[in-house]
């Protein structure tokens, strides 16, 4: 049976070796990538927000000012409000005189169920990966391996699937591809108040693309892919890679990653040159111990365990 969703409270710090505060998350309607106020102006957040209240409610109008606009909101749902992409039906809905005339694709009782299915999902996931409410990498860890352990590849896929593809069918069905799969990673962490944004690229014969998220913890970003580490859902292979981590694993060239689907953000500043959480990639397993605030990991080569603070 489902539970009411906790409410959020600020984080509580104790001494090592005492009760760690738990984490209290209530599902936030309104969240969006710091980085798309950058591209599309700051004006973007109310118009997106207004968005979301009106899905969430089942309304027939939002204010819009035009359809390129609407279409750029619906764009950043993937990652920002998945319920967007798969409840409104973006050929029939239009915009006139400032206001956007939505139609959605089921009846309004299946659309509430929806709406109502997709926010205990979503609880579900954080509520059950993060128990207690520990540094941003450590939840940003967590979100991580309940992806990987939850999410199965669609080897299925073809590109005549590419007009479906939605982070709402990852988050409910617990499949997709890598667009889906890291928009529902990046949902999660913004859910938790982590700002995250999509990178994409191609490899370096040019023959896969591929999207991983890019993770800002402490102010400085690192590479995370929720995706390749399905393969490996215990492991810390993909989790915080740098630039050249990030490369090495597909043959990604560094200068040819994409920010948020775009070439407006200044690329310099989302270069990742920290190593910080390089005694990671060699995680086969690891394990969090709350109380004592460290995380033990088993190392691939060596199977050696080894154990950090939190604070390491």
């Amino acid at each position: 049976m489902y539970k009411p969703p906790r409410i959020y409270r600020k984080r509580q710090r104790y001494r090592s070796g005492e009760e760690p505060a738990e984490y209290r998350y209530t599902f936030d309607p309104n969240v969006i990538s710091a980085e798309y106020l950058t591209i599309y102006g700051s004006e973007i957040e109310t118009e997106f927000y207004a968005l979301c209240d009106a899905v969430l409610s089942v309304e027939s109008t939002f204010p819009c000012p035009s359809d390129e606009r609407f279409h750029q909101l619906l764009s950043i749902s993937s990652s920002c409000f998945p319920p967007a992409q798969e409840l409104l039906d973006p050929e029939r809905t239009y915009t006139s005189d400032g206001i956007c005339h939505l139609v959605y694709r089921y009846d309004e009782e299946e659309t509430k169920d929806k709406i109502r299915e997709f926010q205990e999902k979503v609880t579900e996931v954080i509520c059950t990966a993060v128990p207690y409410d520990e540094p941003d990498y450590v939840k940003a860890m967590e979100l991580y391996t309940a992806v990987a352990g939850k999410d199965r590849y669609d080897d299925a896929y073809t590109l005549e699937d590419s007009l479906k593809i939605r982070s709402f069918r990852a988050i409910m069905e617990d499949t997709g591809i890598c667009q889906e799969i890291v928009s529902e990673y990046i949902y999660y962490l913004l859910q938790a108040g982590i700002n995250a944004i999509p990178c994409s690229s191609l490899n370096a014969d040019q023959s896969e693309a591929h999207v991983w998220a890019l993770v800002c913890l402490d102010g400085k970003y690192y590479h995370v892919d929720p995706t390749y580490a399905t393969q490996y859902p215990d492991s810390l292979y993909f989790f915080g890679m740098d630039d050249r981590q990030r490369s090495y694993y597909g043959d990604f060239p560094a200068d040819r990653f994409t920010y948020a689907e775009t070439d407006v953000l200044n690329k310099e500043q989302y270069q990742v040159q920290d190593r910080r959480f390089m005694k990671f990639w060699l995680a086969e397993n690891y394990e969090i111990d709350h109380v004592h605030r460290t995380i033990t990991i088993t190392d691939h080569n060596t199977s050696e365990q080894k154990e950090y603070s939190f604070d390491d």
